[in-house]
């Protein structure tokens, strides 16, 4: 379970690091920019990954089930997930998004135990309640009341910022950004489901790369079709250079994240990967406070949080014959 725990560690730093730097991509720009930047950059990377593993023997391996079951887990996740996630962080902030987007930890345990029959061991369970308990204990800190408005942008992007956000600070457009958050929970929490029932037996990483490669690939002609049949390709593409640079490294991180889990899904059950991956909504909140300092609050609950949270990601990862439990 070495391997597995931590390429599901890497996708929580990397999938945190995406939100944060995301959060200061949307403070100017739009979703649709958002979307087919990260989307464009994430496939080419992904296909990097791809060539550089080995991945095309499974990839031409794969049955007609398999490539549809992956396809529309990138549609599901990549891009009606995605697009909620965006959304809801527009409207609220990465920090209030986190603790409901945990709930998608939940959709996929009772999905893997239903469709899948995998199986949850006592220590499972305790590492499970200590992870979705941990971005609650985070959120605690952070009462929309406390959020000010980021004042360290400037030119255009500044105007539109300004623009945007009340006098009196940013205000949370709650509504909205729990609606569309619980879209994204949903949509994540299903979607590795799909990738595990795709899942070719002896493939190993390398195909499960090869089916991130499928899953991002038909993301991205779904949302770039889209966008271009309401005629927004032309605006999606022209952006200040800070916003494209700020939506440039949330494609990397997020394609990076996502090539991480693809490869523990190849080769560890989803109850265990996704928990852990789950993390992340800790961790954003340290990214949240690296990058965008002025724009959300932080207090000491956040430290708490983070020691229960990678507790429960050791309880996940640890052999529980080593406890003496079943």
């Amino acid at each position: 379970m070495i391997l597995p725990t931590v390429l599901a560690l890497l996708a929580a730093f990397t999938f945190a690091a995406n939100n944060a730097t995301l959060r200061r991509g949307v403070v100017a720009g739009t979703l649709s920019q958002a979307m087919v930047v990260t989307l464009l950059l994430g496939t080419v990377m992904v296909w990097i990954a791809v060539l550089a593993a080995g991945g095309i023997g499974p990839l031409q391996a794969f049955p007609l089930r398999s490539t549809l079951l992956f396809s529309a887990a990138g549609l599901l996740h990549f891009g009606f997930g995605r697009y909620c996630n965006y959304r809801a962080t527009r409207a609220m902030g990465t920090v209030l998004v986190g603790p409901v987007q945990q709930t998608s930890v939940l959709i996929t345990l009772v999905l893997a135990i239903v469709l899948l029959g995998e199986r949850l061991t006592t220590l499972h369970i305790v590492g499970i309640a200590l992870i979705i308990a941990a971005p609650m204990l985070a959120a605690r800190a952070h009462a929309p009341a406390s959020f000010r408005p980021f004042k360290r942008t400037s030119g255009a992007d500044s105007t539109k910022m300004e623009a945007k956000s009340p006098v009196g600070g940013f205000q949370p457009k709650l509504g909205e950004g729990y609606l569309f958050a619980t879209f994204s929970a949903l949509a994540y929490g299903s979607s590795p489901i799909l990738v595990r029932q795709a899942m070719v037996d002896g493939n190993g990483m390398a195909g499960g790369l090869a089916g991130a490669a499928v899953a991002y690939t038909a993301a991205t002609v779904g949302v770039v079709a889209l966008v271009i049949y309401q005629g927004g390709l032309g605006r999606s593409l022209t952006m200040s250079r800070p916003t494209l640079g700020w939506y440039s490294v949330a494609g990397v991180t997020a394609a990076a994240s996502q090539i991480f889990v693809y490869m523990a899904l190849a080769i560890a059950p989803a109850s265990v990967v996704i928990p852990i991956q789950r993390t992340s909504l800790v961790m954003r909140v340290w990214f949240a406070r690296l990058l965008n300092p002025e724009l959300e609050s932080f207090d000491g609950p956040v430290l708490l949080a983070t020691v229960v949270s990678l507790i429960g990601a050791v309880a996940l990862a640890a052999d529980p014959a080593w406890f003496g439990m079943k």
